[in-house]
C-alpha cells in the first residue's frame, strides 16, 4: 500500500468529523441544543487524531521525504503547513467560543474550519498526492509508510468519533 493510501484512509475519517461539527453548528445556528462535553470531545479528535496523528505524519514523514527528491519545490509544501496552521487557528477559535457561549463565534469557526479541511483534503488527494506518485521511488514511500506506520491511533478517539455520529448524524437522519 501506498502511503498516499494511508493518508487517504485518514482523511475519510477526518472527513467524518467534519460531517459532525457540520450539524452542530447547523443546531447551534438554528438554536437547538449541542453538549458542550460533545464539542469538547470533537475538539480533543481534531487536536488528537487530525492534528497530533495525521498531520504530524505528514509534516515528518511525506513532506520532508518529497522535499529529498529533486523534482520538488518547497512553495507547496509550505502552503500544506500554513493550512495546517490555520486548522489549528481554527479549533482555537472554536474552543474560545465554546468556552464564552458565543454561538455565532462556534458557528463561523466551525464552518470555516470545515469548508477549510474539506478544500485542503481535495488539494492534497488530487495535487500533492498525485505529484507525490510521480516523484517518489517504490524505496522511499517505502520509508515514508514505515514512518507513518509509528504513528498509532488512539483507539477511543475513533470510538468517540462513532458516537459522535450517532448522536448527531443518525438523529438529524431521522429526523430529515
Amino acid at each position: 500500500m501506498k502511503c498516499t493510501d494511508l493518508l487517504i484512509q485518514e482523511h475519510k475519517i477526518i472527513l467524518r468529523a467534519m460531517d459532525v461539527l457540520d450539524h452542530m453548528a447547523t443546531r447551534v445556528e438554528n438554536s437547538q441544543p449541542v453538549a458542550p462535553e460533545d464539542v469538547e470531545t470533537l475538539l480533543r479528535f481534531l487536536r488528537g487524531f487530525a492534528d497530533d496523528h495525521h498531520q504530524a505524519q505528514e509534516e515528518s514523514a511525506l513532506f520532508p521525504e518529497l522535499m529529498r527528491t529533486s523534482a520538488w519545490h518547497e512553495g507547496p509544501l509550505r502552503h500544506m503547513v500554513f493550512e495546517h496552521d490555520q486548522e489549528r487557528s481554527l479549533v482555537d477559535g472554536i474552543e474560545d467560543a465554546l468556552r464564552t457561549k458565543k454561538g455565532s463565534d462556534f458557528v463561523h469557526f466551525a464552518n470555516r474550519l470545515t469548508q477549510l479541511i474539506r478544500n485542503h483534503i481535495h488539494k492534497e488527494e488530487n495535487i500533492l498526492f498525485e505529484a507525490a506518485h510521480r516523484c517518489l521511488s517504490a524505496e522511499q514511500d517505502d520509508r515514508v509508510v514505515t514512518e507513518i506506520n509509528k504513528f498509532q491511533i488512539d483507539p477511543k478517539s475513533l470510538a468517540d468519533l462513532r458516537r459522535l455520529e450517532w448522536a448527531y448524524l443518525s438523529r438529524a437522519a431521522c429526523h430529515a
